[in-house]
């Protein structure tokens, strides 16, 4: 298990807003695939791709994915948090508003800020910490509620806050993981494992469902799998274990802000200006987390 350097600098803040801004892509690239692709089938072909590029780059820097012993049991019990995590999140999206999912998904940091302190010692449950991820909480309420939180039901709401309590999961599990195990094997674990899952749900749900690979459909699974999940999964799970996880987490709030800015890129989505004080709110509650002592 390793803790982590406390306080951020400057290339960790750097990778951090790279990470979430290419996240926050993943909005906009699933909302262009969907239209074209079922929910659980886009999910298979996610990871699948994923799961190829990474163990491609493996080969290519000769570093070996095989886990064993306690490290393996950290994969599998990881693979199946990650696994039921994102199931429970596009279930719930057929179930209530992508804005509302999106906000309740988003107190995942809460969960982390909570329940991280309990099994790793070095992680720190101060008043500054509640404070900056509060804020950072309130500036994703305003940037996402602005698009509406009709069509709400109960049980999504509930699946969607489970499924950020499995990703609190995810990341602490992520926290006490031997030290010598790697993001890129992780990041190809969880995705590899989590493909017959998703190739059995759409099968199961989906059979009637229509599969037009259009160039607007394969380039956003192409997104999905290679960017977002190659980059950005790889990218926070190399921050979460090499510095604080708290400090790191909280840049989880500026995914749906910069969701909001490529939605307005490039589907020509409205910003308002509700929208735009959400963004700076997000940013001052950032601000006060990665400036503790």
């Amino acid at each position: 298990m390793i803790a982590g350097s406390s306080r951020l600098d400057a290339r960790a803040i750097a990778l951090a807003v790279l990470a979430t801004a290419v996240l926050g892509g993943s909005y906009t690239a699933g909302k262009i695939a969907l239209q074209d692709l079922p929910a659980f089938g886009l999910l298979a072909m996610r990871m699948t791709v994923t799961a190829i590029a990474l163990g491609a780059y493996a080969y290519w820097i000769n570093q070996s994915l095989v886990q064993r012993g306690v490290a393996a049991g950290y994969v599998l019990a990881q693979t199946a948090i990650f696994s039921l995590s994102q199931a429970l999140l596009f279930v719930a999206l057929g179930m209530t508003s992508a804005g509302r999912v999106a906000i309740l998904f988003n107190t995942q940091p809460f969960f982390t800020l909570l329940l991280l302190p309990l099994f790793v010692p070095g992680e720190r449950l101060t008043p500054r910490r509640w404070l900056g991820t509060g804020v950072a909480f309130a500036g994703v309420a305003l940037v996402l509620g602005e698009r509406g939180l009709g069509g709400a039901s109960l049980l999504g709401d509930l699946l969607s806050l489970v499924a950020a309590l499995c990703w609190t999961g995810n990341i602490v599990l992520n926290k006490r993981m031997p030290g010598q195990f790697n993001a890129v094997s992780m990041v190809f674990w969880n995705c590899a494992g989590a493909i017959p899952l998703f190739a059995l749900l759409s099968v199961a749900f989906e059979s009637q469902a229509p599969w037009r690979f259009t160039l607007p459909a394969v380039a956003g699974v192409l997104y999905l799998g290679v960017v977002a999940a190659c980059l950005g999964f790889v990218l926070v799970a190399w921050l979460t274990r090499a510095y604080s996880a708290s400090r790191v987490n909280v840049f989880v709030f500026l995914s749906p802000v910069f969701g909001v800015l490529i939605g307005w890129a490039v589907l020509g989505e409205a910003i308002t200006l509700m929208q735009g004080l959400g963004a700076l709110t997000v940013a001052a509650g950032i601000l006060v987390v990665t400036a503790e002592g």
